[in-house]
């Protein structure tokens, strides 16, 4: 009985960690993704990132209209390594040059490590991205 036991709870184990890791296999970035503690929505499309906002503004028939704001920096693709992209993120006129890591934690869960200066200080932030499903 202790055996059957055992072997039940190695094979239950064994399963869970298998269907944990093809969740992680899947290093899909391309798609939206949208946060909570950031005002700015991220498109991945291959090596090609776009950060955007939108903004509200009043239609001349006096409806609330939106519209799209990209991001006034740019980012250049570094590199990327099983479910880690590394991009070069820089605002020349706020002099906010960054280091982005993108951790891919599941196919809908983004974390985006940003470290580098602002204003030639330090900068540090951590965002947490899930995807955003368009339809």
């Amino acid at each position: 009985m202790k055996q059957f036991i055992f072997l039940f709870t190695v094979l239950f184990s064994l399963s869970s960690f298998s269907q944990e890791n093809d969740d992680l296999k899947n290093t899909n970035f391309s798609g939206h993704w949208g946060s909570n503690e950031s005002n700015y929505y991220l498109t991945i499309n291959d090596y090609d990132f776009k950060s955007y906002k939108f903004t509200p503004y009043t239609t001349s028939d006096k409806e609330l209209a939106w519209t799209k704001v990209y991001s006034p920096g740019t980012e250049e693709f570094l590199s990327k390594e099983g479910n880690v992209i590394t991009t070069n993120y820089q605002i020349e006129e706020l002099d906010y040059y960054v280091t982005v890591t993108y951790t891919l934690l599941s196919k809908n869960d983004l974390n985006a490590v940003f470290d580098g200066k602002l204003n030639g200080d330090p900068y540090h932030k951590v965002v947490n991205y899930k995807k955003v499903y368009i339809d």
